[in-house]
């Protein structure tokens, strides 16, 4: 008569243990529609194609398109509504991290620098992942793994992606919490997320041996909302 109620508790355990499991891990969602799962409420910087930029925060993104609201020059501080096509989208980012890459670059990849928490996401051609934090080197070759006092060398030819696993940003004001309140700082809710290390995690595909590689430089020219035509 208990073996129901047993085999109910430890399927309970089960999805829970899964479901914490799966929140802490990092989003395996189209690196595109990763732009729905960071917060809307801070301003990024939005480099097109053509090396124009724009910042503002996000509005909405679509599987084809993005929209934002633009911070204008304007003293008023008003903003401007700019719709982006994903084709035209070359990154999107806010400060060092970047939370889109709209190309496969290995320069992209050779030029990373993982911070704190972050960690590199390898996937070879077989299949296999792997999860690393420095040390590690990079060259045009490949990437070669520093650990237990060993190396492991994955050449190029081998890899079939590279992620770039980042946190998930703070909000403009949880960001500005977390700078100026001091002792104050344990009345905001982004303070025992981040605090307690509970933060979350999204993979941003920088290399894909898939796609055409471009390892132009990047860099805006432009950082005027008035460059794009406003809805």
């Amino acid at each position: 008569m208990k073996t129901p109620s047993a085999r109910r508790i430890l399927a309970f355990a089960v999805l829970a243990t899964s479901t914490f499991s799966s929140a802490k891990s990092p989003d395996q969602a189209d690196s595109w529609l990763v732009l729905n799962k960071i917060t809307h409420k801070r301003s990024y910087t939005i480099e097109t194609r053509d090396r124009k930029c724009v910042l503002g925060t996000i509005a909405g993104v679509t599987n084809d398109r993005l929209t934002a609201k633009a911070h204008t020059s304007n003293s008023a501080g008003l903003t401007d509504t700019v719709i982006f096509s994903r084709a035209d989208v070359l990154r999107v980012a806010s400060g060092r991290p970047v939370y889109y890459s709209g190309r496969s670059s290995w320069s992209d990849v050779s030029s990373l620098r993982v911070e704190r928490r972050e960690r590199l996401k390898i996937v070879t051609t077989t299949g296999k992942t792997y999860i690393v934090k420095p040390p590690y080197t990079i060259s045009d070759e490949g990437i070669t793994l520093h650990a237990s006092g060993k190396s492991t060398k994955i050449s190029k030819s081998e890899i079939a992606q590279v992620y770039d696993i980042v946190v998930k940003p703070l909000t403009d004001f949880g960001e500005y919490s977390l700078d100026e309140l001091g002792p104050m700082i344990i009345f905001d809710p982004d303070w025992y997320v981040y605090g307690l290390h509970l933060e979350h995690y999204v993979p941003v595909l920088l290399y894909n041996s898939s796609d055409p590689e471009d390892n132009s430089p990047a860099q805006c020219v432009s950082n005027r909302s008035s460059d794009w035509k406003s809805s």
